[in-house]
C-alpha cells in the first residue's frame, strides 16, 4: 500500500514539473499598445448619415491617413469620417508609417417606400398576389418603441414587421398580425437603430387602407 502511494506521489511531481516547464515556454503578448481601428466590423444602410472611425495606438489616437478600397461604396476623410454610398463591401484602411489595419464595412441597400412617423400612407389597397406593398422606415438609437398599424378601406391585408437588412415575408418576420380585415398592429418594445420593413399582404383584394408607423422617443 506504501509503495502504492509513494509511486502515485512521484507521478504527480513530475506531472507538476512539466506542467511548470510547458508554462514557463509560453510567451505573452503584449496587447497594451497595440494599433487598432474601429469599429472593426460595421453595417449602415445606404443614404444613412456619415459615421466616425477611429484609430488608436494603445491607449491614444494615432497619426494616419484613411482609404477605403471600393468608394463608390463609401468614402472616407482625411480624419476618419465614412460616408455609405451604395449597396456592398469596403475595407476602410489606416495606415501609420508601415503599418496598416483595415476595419471591415457593409453598406445595406434599401427597399420599399419610406415612410414617416406619425404619418398615415393612405389608400393602400390591391389584388391578391400583389408584392409591392413594401414600406420602411428608420429608427434613431434610443427610442422605445415602434407601433405599425393598418387600418380601414375594404378587403383583408395582413401585417408583417421586420428590422433590416433582411425583409418580412409572410414565413419570416419579427411581428405578424393577420386579424379578419384591415384591423392590424404590431408593436416592438425597444426597437434596435436601423431600419424596419413594413410589408402588407393581400389576403382579399381591398382598397382605402390607411397604414401608420409611429416611433415612440
Amino acid at each position: 500500500m506504501k509503495l502504492r502511494a509513494a509511486t502515485r506521489l512521484s507521478a504527480l511531481v513530475l506531472a507538476l514539473g512539466a506542467l511548470g516547464c510547458a508554462e514557463e515556454g509560453y510567451e505573452i503578448t503584449d496587447l497594451s499598445n497595440e494599433f487598432v481601428v474601429s469599429p472593426a466590423f460595421y453595417g449602415i444602410d445606404e443614404g444613412l448619415p456619415a459615421v466616425q472611425f477611429r484609430a488608436t495606438q494603445g491607449s491614444a489616437p494615432a497619426s494616419v491617413t484613411w482609404e477605403s478600397s471600393n468608394s463608390a461604396v463609401a468614402t472616407v476623410t482625411s480624419t476618419g469620417l465614412v460616408t455609405p454610398v451604395n449597396d456592398g463591401f469596403a475595407a476602410i484602411t489606416a495606415t501609420q508609417g508601415t503599418k496598416k489595419k483595415s476595419a471591415s464595412l457593409t453598406v445595406n441597400a434599401l427597399f420599399g417606400t419610406p415612410v414617416v412617423s406619425g404619418v398615415g400612407v393612405p389608400n393602400i389597397g390591391g389584388a391578391v398576389g400583389i408584392t409591392t406593398l413594401l414600406y420602411r422606415i428608420y429608427i434613431p438609437t434610443g427610442k422605445t418603441q415602434l407601433r405599425v398599424t393598418l387600418a380601414g378601406g375594404t378587403g383583408d391585408i395582413d401585417l408583417y414587421v421586420q428590422k433590416g437588412p433582411n425583409l418580412p415575408t409572410t414565413s419570416a418576420y419579427g411581428c405578424r398580425s393577420w386579424n379578419g380585415g384591415n384591423g392590424e398592429s404590431c408593436t416592438i418594445a425597444n426597437p434596435s437603430s436601423g431600419t424596419w420593413y413594413i410589408y402588407l399582404d393581400v389576403y382579399e383584394t381591398g382598397a382605402g387602407a390607411t397604414l401608420l408607423a409611429t416611433v415612440t422617443p
